[in-house]
């Protein structure tokens, strides 16, 4: 019996060992050069394992317009293409997978199927913000001059226009409600759309004197707004009225810029400058969790969140800069199914076990025990 035993146990530790395949765990922050270019707006396409970025060159004036696809495994760059214009804000279509890349006057688009640029929308006005809306209205929206203005991916044509005066920046689309939020940045308030057809809803007033980047936690119906001051704002989309205001840099030098949230986690993300930092922030208390410096302490120019690993993606000068801003979700993943395939695996020794031990049973109450037949 004890002997039986030994084999059970040291059976399940071989099998452990042989099917627990080593976790390897990255070196954060990790620096992915995007050639002598500055990398603007980045995009993570979480469903099929690639980011996207766009940049210019670091000369004055710029040259060498570019746009890179990058391996979120393996965080290498494995594409870079040219742009004809100035670049912008990237949108993702995460449906298909297309990415929508705004140039001076027009926006490329960068198909998932061929990997290549298929063709361009002409916009007439540069392009100041830019964001694709797959849940509400099917179009890419885009802030431009003074105004706000639809546009149909698939026949390049434009579907509604509104007018907004006060420094147009950042949007976004809740899809609880179907608005549409563009922040107005010198009248400090935030205009309100139906998305679907641009009209008028309302405007939300803030208190501090700005209204740069937006960004929404869908699961909350937070929406977040960086000021371009040491301040974030916090609005309530599900009533459309002014809430809080977050204080998350320490000095009245600091700004404010790109902001992304988590919405797994409810964490926030705002690019502060100057300095080269982001902000991490608990998005309920409005909480500094800490502080991530970029190589080379550069500006920030564009952050975006990897949904499955809970890396961060931030744009800054020659590097896209890569933070495991969450603690991993990523390896946390693999620890549980790695603890799944040994469970798994544990009762199929037992019932192999199991099964032996009931032949073996079977054999001495039959009289099949033993190296032969018995006559």
């Amino acid at each position: 019996m004890k002997n039986e035993l030994r084999v059970r146990v040291t059976t399940l530790v071989i099998l452990g060992l042989l099917l627990i395949q080593p976790v390897q765990a990255a070196t954060y922050p990790i620096s992915i050069e995007f050639g002598r270019s500055w990398p603007l707006s980045v995009v993570v396409d979480s469903t099929r394992g690639l980011a996207y970025a766009d940049g210019t060159s670091g000369e004055n004036p710029p040259v060498g317009f570019t746009f890179g696809v990058i391996n979120v495994t393996s965080h290498e760059l494995v594409k870079v293409l040219p742009l004809d214009e100035i670049p912008g804000p990237v949108a993702l279509n995460p449906s298909n997978g297309d990415v929508y890349v705004a140039g001076n006057y027009s926006i490329a688009i960068f198909e998932q199927a061929t990997q290549n640029f298929s063709g361009l929308i002409e916009v007439g006005h540069p392009v100041l913000y830019m964001i694709y809306d797959g849940n509400v209205s099917g179009n890419i929206f885009v802030t431009a001059g003074d105004g706000v203005y639809a546009f149909n991916p698939q026949t390049k044509a434009m579907t509604a226009s509104a007018t907004v005066s006060g420094g147009l920046e950042g949007m976004v689309v809740d899809p609880s409600n179907g608005l549409l939020y563009v922040s107005e940045y010198t009248t400090g308030r935030i205009a309100v759309f139906q998305a679907s057809n641009l009209e008028p809803a309302g405007t939300i007033d803030l208190p501090t004197c700005c209204a740069s980047w937006l960004a929404l936690n869908p699961n909350t119906q937070t929406l977040y707004a960086s000021t371009g001051t040491r301040y974030v704002d916090v609005i309530n989309a599900g009533t459309n009225s002014f809430e809080k205001t977050f204080e998350v840099a320490s000095s009245s030098q600091n700004s404010t810029n790109a902001i992304v949230v988590d919405d797994e986690t409810g964490r926030v993300y705002v690019a502060s400058s100057p300095g080269g930092s982001v902000l991490e922030i608990d998005g309920s208390t409005g909480t500094v969790l800490q502080t991530l410096k970029v190589q080379g302490d550069s500006e920030v120019a564009g952050l975006a969140v990897d949904t499955k690993t809970a890396e961060l993606y931030a744009t800054n000068y020659h590097f896209i800069t890569v933070f495991n801003a969450a603690g991993g979700r990523g390896l946390l993943l693999a620890l549980i199914l790695g603890g799944g395939v040994v469970a798994v695996a544990a009762v199929f020794v037992y019932l192999f076990i199991r099964r032996r031990d009931e032949r073996e049973r079977f054999k001495m109450q039959s009289g099949w025990a033993g190296s032969s037949r018995p006559e």
